[in-house]
């Protein structure tokens, strides 16, 4: 189910938009993007962020397709863990990829909290290499947690793209290395 339908067409509470350059061809980034396992080296492993970053993926061992689910866990704000089950709705190979969300939050001194999210993300060729673009839509469902009130929204646009940006250029990297990687000069994983 797709977070605009299930919400009754409310407007998310935030977005967040995030964009990084790479030298790699819009192909090699998608094909990163298109391999969940990577998902684990670029927002996990390589993420500078031990207290925000995936731990777990569960999904198909080829490159992902709409309609393809896949669920993952990870750690957030060091003593919280999320558990998440998306769904693929868009996968254009070179310009597109996206997933939708349903994720809850286990936190300790409070109820789990519930929430929708929209990932896209946009590969737009320029020159040589490509702009990957990242934009994410939130819809808390059982209630708004402290972050995303609106004294706080405007550190959370903050704090939340840069932690994004940090992983965004890991993807980047694991592009540009394939790219590297093959003899004949094509960018492809």
């Amino acid at each position: 189910m797709r977070p605009e339908d299930s919400t009754n067409h409310k407007p998310p509470i935030i977005t967040v938009r995030v964009s990084v350059p790479s030298t790699a061809s819009p192909d090699a980034i998608y094909n990163v993007l298109a391999d969940l396992n990577s998902h684990l080296v670029w927002a996990g492993e390589q993420s500078p962020d031990k207290h925000f970053r995936l731990l777990t993926m569960e999904g198909t061992p080829t490159a992902a397709t709409v309609g393809d689910r896949f669920s993952s866990r990870g750690a957030n704000m060091g003593s919280m863990i999320f558990a998440d089950s998306s769904v693929v709705v868009e996968a254009d190979p070179g310009a597109r990829f996206g997933f939708d969300t349903e994720s809850v939050l286990e936190r300790q001194h409070r109820p789990n909290w519930h929430a929708r999210f929209a990932n896209r993300y946009t590969i737009t060729r320029d020159g040589n290499g490509s702009v990957l673009g990242y934009t994410c839509q939130v819809w808390p469902q059982n209630y708004v947690p402290f972050w995303l009130h609106p004294l706080m929204r405007p550190l959370t646009r903050v704090m939340v793209p840069r932690a994004i940006r940090k992983n965004m250029e890991n993807l980047a990297a694991l592009a540009e290395a394939a790219g590297r990687a093959q003899p004949d000069g094509e960018n492809a994983m």
